[in-house]
């Protein structure tokens, strides 16, 4: 406990106790800060995310926030996948489709656990989608979004249309779901 922390500090000679206290939970505090940090790993998703990420999405493709995507397509498309993973739990996940001869990616299936909400994942997500794009040579990213539209306005996306998808995108586009189109340069 606290009492018990600061006790020990008076112990030390010339060294006032509430100063020494409030540096050494200072210290504490950045400490625990850098092993949070540690237990929070973002990189590529592999074959073992994909149940993770099936316990992630499945309920949001039920809401129909996302389109639903079955064990073996996932399975297929894992390496377009990037997983943030909190002290070994799935917390978020994205998907980069790339589209190079219009030299774009689509960013999809962005999504947080109701429990990591709020940490800043999404953006973690997002930052490291738009290294990767650019990294791979493409100039634009777009989502189809049908509920998140005003976040990704937050950063930097703006208003776009189907007929501005790729080409193979545009021959895929569900007008029923009546996704808004989003675009970004990288």
């Amino acid at each position: 406990s606290e009492s018990v922390f600061i006790q020990t500090w008076h112990a030390l000679p010339d060294v006032p106790a509430n100063a020494m206290a409030a540096t050494d939970w200072r210290l504490l505090l950045e400490a625990r800060e850098a092993v949070k940090k540690e237990l929070e790993t973002l990189r590529a998703a592999t074959i073992d995310d994909v149940g993770g990420i099936l316990g992630l999405i499945e309920p949001l493709e039920r809401e129909g926030i996302l389109v639903r995507r079955s064990r073996e397509r996932l399975e297929m498309e894992i390496e377009r996948f990037l997983v943030l993973e909190s002290d070994g739990v799935i917390a978020g996940c994205a998907a980069l489709y790339p589209f190079p001869e219009e030299q774009a990616a689509e960013l999809a299936c962005l999504a947080i656990s109701e429990d990591f909400r709020g940490r800043g994942f999404g953006n973690l997500l997002l930052a490291e989608a738009e290294r990767r794009g650019k990294r791979a040579g493409f100039k634009r990213l777009f989502v189809l979004t049908t509920r998140t539209e005003q976040w990704f306005e937050e950063r930097g996306f703006v208003d776009s249309s189907p007929d501005q998808l790729p080409h193979g995108k545009q021959a895929l586009y569900n007008y029923k779901r009546r996704s808004k189109v989003l675009e970004k340069s990288i």
